[in-house]
């Protein structure tokens, strides 16, 4: 990948030395430095491939050399003298959990907060117009991530994961006096939605500098975080509403939020930093084919992604007629399974490739909507889609920044997985909000068939620029990518 438009340093890389995945290229490990010359890999010929993209040259089957062009300022220094893989790379792994399982957990358990406004609070308000709190709330996540990214180059990480946690309690405890929808998406989507931003960057760009043997684990084990905390925030939610009334059980959950965030913000600190850059945006990365069909897929995965969990609740309720209990529980188990999902694969992508993984999943997703919830409307159907769909997305959500990191580098990952929160930005706006409308406008709030339909096709969608995102990277089907 050659880049006219900044200045370029030619790297020479070895795969006995040490240092290798400082610039994230595949899972080996060796120095980078600025002399002239081709980069020699000792590995199979695929593998070469997965380094680069395109080999250029090579004339033994021991060795494949390959030439390879970098921006300078993906370079990467070291911001702390503490060694990768070792006792505190899992602290880190430890905060970056806690992080995620209260920031994306809260998102995760929006649904428990749709059935009691849409049901409850505000029954006279549209579905579409309720949602839109939690939209919002994921949308300024999601965009506020672009800046977060930059930020987390150029500041302390945790200075900004503390200042992010303070931010998230004041907005549910502002939340908790609001009387009207319009309120709620200032306090509970906006101002919510800006604070997490940074502990969601954060925690999810963090781990892989961390670790160079089991970084696909060690991802797994911290994106883990926001699926453990959308299962147990999912039922408390529901038990402090039924308990102590909404406006409380949103203090309590600010109030805990700001807490643990804080305690855990000392270990949030990145391991490798850049070369010091002023763009917010790094346009060379768009250039990027691989990337420009990532960002693609990444748009329809994470428009898939919040659907269930925003509609089972209350489509439980409606169609199935079980308790809103039953509804919430339901987003519970499937929290659960997410969280399974992102062990299981964050463990296999060191083996099988975070690539392949991520292709697998999201061909599961697809087939748990499609197969099970279009056609069907029964208890056991749902049960099948929350257990098979929550293992594909959770598994989905494990792999992105394994993916990122290996294609793209690590040295600038903060800000390449917040690049990549555009995607989740425009994901928010095609999944939940035509969802909601669908079932206003052409369900009548009772029938939810074209909703799932237009759920269902959009994992799809995920998947046909994931497969030529594959073989835009290698088209050896074996290749562990």
């Amino acid at each position: 990948m050659r880049i006219d438009s900044q200045q370029l340093h030619r790297v020479s890389l070895s795969a006995e030395d040490g240092r290798y995945n400082e610039l994230g290229f595949a899972d080996r490990s060796s120095r980078a430095s600025d002399e002239t010359g081709p980069m020699a890999v000792r590995e199979p010929d695929d593998k070469a491939l997965i380094v680069d993209g395109s080999a250029a040259g090579g004339q033994s089957t021991a060795w494949k050399t390959v030439e390879f062009v970098v921006p300078a300022d993906l370079r990467a220094e070291e911001a702390t003298s503490k060694p990768p893989d070792g006792a505190y790379a899992w602290m880190v792994i430890a905060a970056c959990f806690v992080s995620l399982m209260l920031s994306i957990g809260i998102n995760d358990a929006f649904g428990v907060y749709q059935q009691e406004y849409q049901l409850n609070e505000f029954p006279e308000a549209s579905a579409s117009l309720i949602s839109w709190i939690g939209t919002i709330q994921f949308l300024v996540m999601c965009i506020g991530g672009v800046f977060s990214g930059f930020l987390c180059e150029h500041f302390d990480t945790r200075v900004l994961n503390a200042i992010g946690a303070v931010i998230m309690g004041a907005a549910f405890i502002a939340g908790s006096f609001c009387k009207s929808v319009e309120l709620l998406m200032v306090t509970q989507g906006l101002l919510y939605g800006l604070g997490a931003s940074f502990p969601f960057v954060a925690g999810t760009a963090i781990p892989s500098q961390w670790f160079i043997k089991r970084q696909g684990l060690a991802t797994g084990i911290a994106l883990s975080g926001s699926g453990i905390g959308g299962m147990w925030m999912t039922s408390a939610t529901s038990a402090l509403i039924r308990t102590l009334g909404r406006p409380w059980a949103m203090r309590v959950t600010g109030i805990i939020a700001m807490v643990a965030v804080l305690l855990v913000s000392p270990w949030m600190r990145v391991r490798l930093v850049p070369h010091r850059s002023e763009r917010i945006v790094d346009w060379a990365l768009v250039k990027d084919r691989r990337f420009c069909l990532f960002l693609a897929a990444l748009v329809f995965a994470i428009a898939a992604y919040f659907g269930p969990f925003y509609q089972v609740p209350s489509y439980s309720v409606v169609v199935l007629h079980k308790s809103e209990t039953w509804g919430s529980n339901m987003d519970t188990l499937m929290n659960g399974l997410s969280v399974v999902g992102r062990l299981s694969v964050g463990m296999l992508a060191d083996m099988v490739g975070p690539l392949n993984l991520l292709v697998a999943n999201t061909a599961l997703a697809a087939l748990s909507l499609l197969v099970l919830w279009v056609p069907f409307d029964s208890v056991g159907t749902l049960l099948a889609v929350d257990l098979l769909f929550g293992f594909a997305i959770g598994g989905i959500v494990s792999v992105i920044p394994v993916v990122a990191a290996q294609v793209f580098g690590l040295a600038r990952l903060p800000s390449i997985i917040g690049l990549l929160f555009i995607s989740y930005f425009v994901g928010g706006l095609l999944g939940v909000p035509p969802m909601s409308a669908l079932l206003d406008n052409v369900g009548h709030r009772t029938d939810y068939t074209s909703s799932i339909w237009y759920m269902a096709m959009l994992p799809v969608c995920s998947l046909l620029f994931l497969v030529a995102m594959r073989f835009t990277v290698t088209r050896k089907w074996r290749a562990r990518v």
